[in-house]
């Protein structure tokens, strides 16, 4: 039976082995889309959220949220997020071609493709390793990429568009899908797309997304979102893949994102796996990852990790203390509205000058986003940092930048850093 591509609305059966056999593991409520910030003319307005549960597959132990958006409101044209916005972003993108040009070989002037492009930070890499590129971005995001010569079809990734790249160019003999392999609903369309595009003798087909394991581990429930349909285990990967004809060749773990999962899949079936695929498997096995108990405890810590969290940003704002947000990464939406922080809590959220969401307000929790020179000219009390995953960075660059104040870390457990 082959996976479905998903229609808009609440999910009955697990997205890639369609088992009824789901159940849910945490409720965070309702939320609007993270990347669909707003204007200030909008907070007056209707304004759409929708439910955020996460689930579990009993057969396949997927873990993935029951409720899909249509791709089109998803990542609409003015989807405001840039890979490229920081260097340690930048490096961790430039780490996949470096990886695959170390572990593979390649023929001359090789194509590179990548599914989900954005402004094409990750196919410069690529480039640079003497690959041809083409990225595939739906988003207004694409012309950007386009400006710095790196080849984009602004579409979304299906079997339509897998056919106009096989028309006009040759064979890839790498095709990437970083985060993006977890968050299209047409799952069907994007692997029978990979499949017609790859070629089978030595290409290599690499994903990345954020690694269920990450998700317990560190309380990340914040990377619960509604562009990430999917958080991938192992062997659930490797069920996917199967489905398709490709052999999972390599995996490991990889910083991205606060944590990611880094496999590699060939359609060559004399090509065998490395010892890491197994060795993986076992980790997570042993662990208790495919036991209900591991899901009941993490239910419980997030629960416990709002209340302390609130707790916390109320004490010092009774206090008349000045909070603000630092870094508007799609997952502090989740945070946010979650937690129920709102600007009674926080006066702004401080993001780099470079960003697109300048001027805008969060969805659901309406805290304005503005430039951070603004908090180091006023000095609040506190800092917020929304973009914990980079938490480390963040500190330095703020103190550097001339920051003065504490800083609050809210994951994966709550806590004042002097």
């Amino acid at each position: 039976m082959s996976v479905s591509d998903l229609k808009p609305g609440v999910i009955y059966e697990c997205q890639i082995c369609r088992s009824k056999k789901i159940y849910e593991i945490l409720d965070l409520g309702h939320s609007g889309l993270c990347d669909s910030l707003l204007r200030k003319d909008d907070l007056n307005k209707y304004e759409k959220s929708y439910p955020l549960k996460l689930f579990k597959c009993k057969n396949c132990h997927l873990l993935q949220i029951n409720y899909v958006v249509d791709n089109k409101e998803v990542f609409h044209l003015d989807y405001p997020y840039k890979s490229g916005i920081t260097k340690t972003l930048k490096d961790l993108l430039h780490s996949t071609s470096k990886y695959a040009v170390k572990n593979f070989e390649f023929s001359k002037n090789p194509l590179a493709i990548d599914i989900g492009s954005n402004d094409g930070t990750l196919l410069e890499g690529f480039k640079n390793q003497g690959f041809k590129v083409l990225g595939v971005e739906p988003t207004n995001i694409a012309k950007l990429a386009n400006k710095k010569g790196i080849k984009t079809i602004q579409k979304f990734f299906d079997t339509k568009t897998a056919q106009y790249i096989r028309k006009k160019f040759q064979k890839a003999e790498v095709i990437t899908g970083t985060n993006i392999f977890a968050h299209i609903n047409k799952l069907d369309s994007l692997m029978k797309g990979v499949k017609s595009l790859i070629n089978i003798k030595n290409g290599i087909f690499v994903t990345e997304s954020h690694y269920a394991v990450n998700i317990l581990d560190e309380m990340q429930f914040d990377s619960i979102y509604h562009e990430h349909l999917r958080f991938y285990l192992l062997r659930p990967l490797i069920f996917l893949l199967n489905k398709y004809g490709f052999k999972v060749i390599d995996a490991s773990r990889i910083p991205n994102y606060a944590g990611s999962i880094r496999v590699t899949a060939t359609l060559n079936k004399n090509i065998q796996p490395k010892k890491s695929v197994k060795k993986l498997i076992n980790q997570e096995k042993k662990r208790g990852f495919y036991s209900e108990k591991k899901y009941k405890q993490y239910a419980n810590k997030v629960i416990k990790v709002k209340k302390d969290l609130t707790e916390l940003l109320w004490k010092l704002r009774l206090k008349r203390k000045r909070i603000v947000g630092v870094g508007c990464p799609g997952r502090s939406i989740t945070l946010l509205a979650y937690c129920n922080i709102t600007s009674q809590l926080i006066d702004y959220i401080a993001e780099q000058s470079s960003s697109l969401k300048l001027n805008m307000f969060t969805p659901s929790t309406h805290i304005k986003i503005i430039d951070e020179k603004y908090m180091i000219k006023y000095q609040p009390d506190y800092a917020l940092i929304l973009s914990w995953h980079y938490g480390k960075n963040v500190m330095k660059n703020l103190r550097n930048k001339g920051y003065k104040g504490k800083f609050i870390m809210p994951l994966p457990k709550p806590r004042i850093i002097n």
